[in-house]
């Protein structure tokens, strides 16, 4: 097994233990999503999937030492989140959300891709409606 290959599995294992506490279920949604940071920074990453309560991005190297910086300054209460939007497909519809979020999070996964959990910090009455109706209407059987 080459380092590649450890760090990978490692980054799986990592991922897996965040599932294990999760207190919601996830829903797949892998759409794009920007974020417009604390310092001004403006990044774009992959959502790959949603709960009440966060979403999980794919970013490549660059935006996760981004995000990393971002997160060490959270941690030292420099800021106290940063905006993220997304369109979520719903009932026939694009809908915008709009999320205040603060990382929790970053997970090395290959190379150039890594995975980021975000906590929701602040969701505005019609975010928090189009999420709750989103999730809903996804876990809905067949």
């Amino acid at each position: 097994m080459n380092n590649d290959t450890k760090q990978n599995t490692s980054g799986e294992k990592i991922l897996e233990k965040y599932e294990e506490k999760r207190m919601y279920p996830r829903i797949v949604i892998d759409c794009p999503i920007a974020m417009a940071l604390s310092n001004g920074q403006a990044l774009e990453a992959l959502a790959h999937d949603i709960s009440p309560g966060g979403i999980q991005v794919r970013c490549t190297l660059k935006a996760a030492q981004i995000l990393k910086t971002e997160k060490e300054n959270l941690e030292k209460k420099a800021a106290l989140d940063f905006e993220v939007n997304f369109i979520l497909p719903l009932e026939d519809k694009q809908v915008k959300v709009l999320i205040r979020c603060k990382p929790i999070y970053l997970v090395k996964l290959e190379d150039d891709a890594y995975a980021m959990g975000l906590q929701f910090t602040k969701v505005g009455e019609d975010s928090r409606k189009i999420l709750k109706r989103f999730i809903e209407v996804s876990m809905e059987p067949g």
